[in-house]
């Protein structure tokens, strides 16, 4: 009797120890149960602002642009966007404003990578810097005797890179490659550019 008392009071030990063991396991496993990953956002506010510069069809004619765009991404794939560029070009030392309306389409490739193309239609003024210094308020404006009107088209390809993100807000930069193929009134028919810009995106919902 006294045998099976020690028999049985082992194998209640035995018991006890090992779900004893067992038992911060499986909390752990509870707890380091991996979350459901956060919904993409819907919709973001785009600030851009950039920096570029290249050639046109014209002999010796090198531009340079300064940027500012505002874009709503949706679903974190398609931007409409409109695009405000201001800089100048070495012949006739004219003064360009490149104005824009297009669609961009971004690829998620990493969390941190997305390439990106764009199209877009354009309007650009160009006038001689002697023009602008008369009146550089209606050079801005668009409205002036001496304003060449152009319109066209844009396209282009670039990559954004995340360097910051927090909560509703991500900040990237990259490089960006661009063309423009403008008509009506005299000017270089072909534009192209290199250039940087930095994003700010800002979750709305």
């Amino acid at each position: 009797m006294a045998a099976k008392t020690r028999a049985s009071a082992r194998r209640f030990t035995v018991l006890v120890v090992v779900t004893s063991l067992s038992a911060p396991v499986v909390v752990h496993a509870a707890e380091t149960k991996e979350e459901p990953p956060a919904a993409k956002p819907r919709g973001e506010l785009l600030v851009g602002l950039g920096g570029s510069a290249g050639l046109t069809n014209w002999s010796g004619d090198p531009v340079s642009y300064g940027s500012v765009a505002l874009g709503l991404r949706l679903f974190g794939v398609i931007t409409p966007f409109a695009e405000a560029r201001v800089g100048g070009g070495r012949v006739d030392q004219r003064m360009l404003t490149f104005l824009s309306l297009g669609l961009a389409g971004t690829f998620q490739v990493t969390k941190k990578v997305a390439p990106r193309v764009f199209v877009g239609a354009v309007h650009q003024h160009e006038e001689s810097l002697a023009a602008v210094a008369e009146a550089p308020f209606g050079a801005l404006l668009g409205i002036g005797g001496g304003i060449r009107h152009r319109a066209g088209v844009q396209a282009g390809v670039g990559c954004d890179f995340t360097v910051y993100q927090k909560d509703r807000l991500v900040l990237t930069v990259g490089p960006e490659l661009r063309g423009a193929y403008l008509t009506y009134s005299s000017g270089p028919s072909w534009y192209g550019q290199i250039g940087a810009v930095a994003n700010g995106h800002f979750r709305l919902f």
